[in-house]
């Protein structure tokens, strides 16, 4: 998985992917974490803004596509009660 935040480019095993910027903003963060699992609260911090209502549901909508064009296997997981982590 490469992740190039100056030309905002994403890729899986040399395959290009489509993403929105929500996506490749998610995206980034996770792999900022380094494994590590990132809140939720923190990714709609990051990505969206503080005026969010986090309850919106919109997040996992967006993790729903990110792992959808992520393919298989999978590599983005749910830590639950806590968030996501790659």
């Amino acid at each position: 998985l490469v992740l190039d935040p100056r030309r905002r480019s994403a890729s899986r095993d040399g395959r290009a992917l489509d993403l929105t910027p929500k996506e490749f903003g998610v995206l980034a963060e996770l792999l900022r974490a380094d494994g590590a699992p990132v809140s939720t609260v923190h990714l709609l911090e990051k990505v969206w803004d503080a005026n969010l209502d986090p309850f919106s549901g919109v997040l996992k909508v967006v993790v729903h596509g990110l792992r959808r064009k992520l393919g298989d296997p999978p590599v983005l997981h749910t830590v639950p009660g806590h968030g996501y982590r790659i």
